[in-house]
């Protein structure tokens, strides 16, 4: 497979220039990282069902290339290579976002923080970022749809949590940030130096950075223009 189609970043919106997505398109660019936005009539309704129709119909869409970064539009932004990108994707499964905050269902975080006591404050899955080959994303896909606790009209992420919470092994998130770093709660964590980010608790070097819930991206703005003096 050529450099030119062994990732692709997408991303889809009511419109190409709200929010921060300007920049993260920029950013994506300067990175040489094909972008595609999807321009929908309206928001796609927040169940598990469209989700994951979406998810495959785009992973069938761009089967050429050899990864696929999805993410959320307006509220994302980027820092780092192509190559660290190319790098940190899993061939043989899909990496979700991790968050600290456990949405939409708070009753889940208990199950959640006992199984995994080791792996956090990012313990739950952020429906807004997820990264795999074509052929990985297809297949979670087909077998999320198969499990014995598929609720289709459930919110997407809270259902993904449920999984979770239940020891699924389809929910793999990256709960070290070594791709994506979610910001919402708050900044103790994150840094940067000349212009990529540190995840200081884990010492990793995440890439896409998510205003996941509203969050200010003032805090992450300041600091990477204190990292660039």
């Amino acid at each position: 497979m050529s450099a030119d189609n062994d990732l692709l970043v997408i991303t889809a919106a009511t419109s190409d220039s709200g929010g921060m997505l300007p920049q993260y398109r920029e950013q994506l660019a300067r990175a040489g990282i094909p972008f595609h936005i999807e321009i929908m009539a309206s928001p796609s309704d927040a169940s598990i069902a469209t989700m994951l129709v979406n998810l495959r119909r785009r992973a069938e869409q761009f089967s050429q290339y050899g990864r696929l970064v999805m993410t959320d539009a307006f509220d994302v932004v980027f820092f780092g290579t192509k190559e660290e990108v190319v790098a940190k994707i899993p061939l043989d499964h899909v990496l979700w976002g991790a968050e600290k905050n456990c949405f939409s269902d708070v009753h889940l975080s208990g199950p959640i923080l006992n199984r995994y006591p080791d792996q956090g404050p990012w313990f739950f899955v952020n429906g807004g970022l997820l990264a795999g080959t074509p052929r990985a994303i297809i297949d979670l896909t087909l077998a999320v749809e198969k499990e014995k606790l598929y609720a289709p009209f459930f919110i997407n992420q809270t259902f993904l949590n449920i999984l979770r919470a239940s020891g699924s092994e389809l929910v793999e998130v990256d709960y070290r940030c070594e791709l994506f770093q979610c910001l919402h709660l708050g900044y103790p964590e994150l840094e940067f130096e000349k212009g990529k980010m540190v995840n200081t608790k884990w010492g990793t070097r995440p890439s896409f950075a998510h205003a996941n819930g509203g969050w200010s991206p003032a805090e992450m703005w300041e600091k990477y223009q204190r990292s660039m003096l």
